[in-house]
C-alpha cells in the first residue's frame, strides 16, 4: 500500500509540473483533476475515508467544473 501512495506522490509531482506548464487553460484544468484524483488515492491509502468523501466532493466535482465553465467563457489560450 506504501508502494501505491509513494508512486501516487511521483504522478503528482508530475502532473504540477504540467499544470505550471501547460499553455492550454482546459488541458491544465484536466490536469489538475487528476491530481487530485491522485491526491484521493493517497489519503484512501493512509486510511482517510472522511478526508476522501470530502475532496471527491468539493476539490474535483466542484472545482474543476467551475474551472471548465470559466475557462470556456474564455480564450483556451493563455496569452502571454
Amino acid at each position: 500500500m506504501i508502494e501505491l501512495a509513494a508512486l501516487a506522490l511521483l504522478g503528482c509531482l508530475g502532473l504540477a509540473y504540467l499544470v505550471v506548464t501547460e499553455r492550454d487553460l482546459l488541458r491544465a484544468v484536466i490536469y489538475t483533476g487528476i491530481f487530485g484524483g491522485l491526491v484521493i488515492l493517497v489519503a484512501y491509502t493512509l486510511m482517510a475515508p472522511d478526508i476522501v468523501l470530502a475532496y471527491v466532493a468539493i476539490s474535483v466535482a466542484l472545482s474543476t467544473g467551475l474551472m471548465v465553465f470559466l475557462v470556456s467563457k474564455t480564450t483556451r489560450e493563455e496569452v502571454v
